[in-house]
């Protein structure tokens, strides 16, 4: 199986099958990127990946549980690894609480997402960076390695109940 760090032969590997500007990775991508990395495609990979490719949503792991294991009888365990396994490819981006269930994100553009403090939904937003990760290198010698913007607050439907 060939190591999920960012080999030259792996990452290049993903920038011919995922273009950079992609917004949502879809499942034949995905299931090409596993595949091409040495994972067997099983029914309980391919469940996953049909149920969160090109989501707008942002699922937990136990939703994702709820909604595909009556039609798989699929574990705990296999989801969050199978979720893990695709963060670690960079195929979908985990957003990690605190005090809540972590939630999966398939938006590997930049963006803001706006997340409702009553239901727990969040929605993206494009939005251009106020500044770039070139910027903060030069200006404070920083290396950026990743970034999360959020906004909390209460979402229209919470609002109007």
């Amino acid at each position: 199986m060939l190591c999920l760090k960012k080999t030259g032969t792996f990452t290049s590997f993903i920038k011919k099958v995922i273009s950079p500007m992609q917004m949502r990775k879809t499942k034949i991508q995905m299931a090409a990127a596993l595949k091409q990395a040495g994972f067997r495609l099983t029914q309980q990979r391919l469940a996953i990946i049909e149920f969160i490719a090109g989501r707008k949503d942002h699922p937990s792991a136990r939703q994702i549980l709820k909604k595909i294991k009556a039609d798989s009888g699929i574990s705990f365990a296999t989801i969050y690894n199978t979720l893990k396994t695709l963060v670690d490819m960079e195929l979908i981006k985990e957003i990690d609480f605190e005090h809540s269930n972590n939630r999966y994100d398939t938006n590997l553009i930049p963006h803001l997402n706006l997340v409702c403090i009553k239901c727990g939904k969040i929605q993206d937003i494009d939005f251009k960076l106020p500044i770039s990760s070139d910027e903060i290198k030069t200006k404070k010698n920083f290396t950026t390695t990743s970034y999360r913007l959020e906004y909390m607050g209460i979402c229209s439907q919470c609002e109007h109940k």
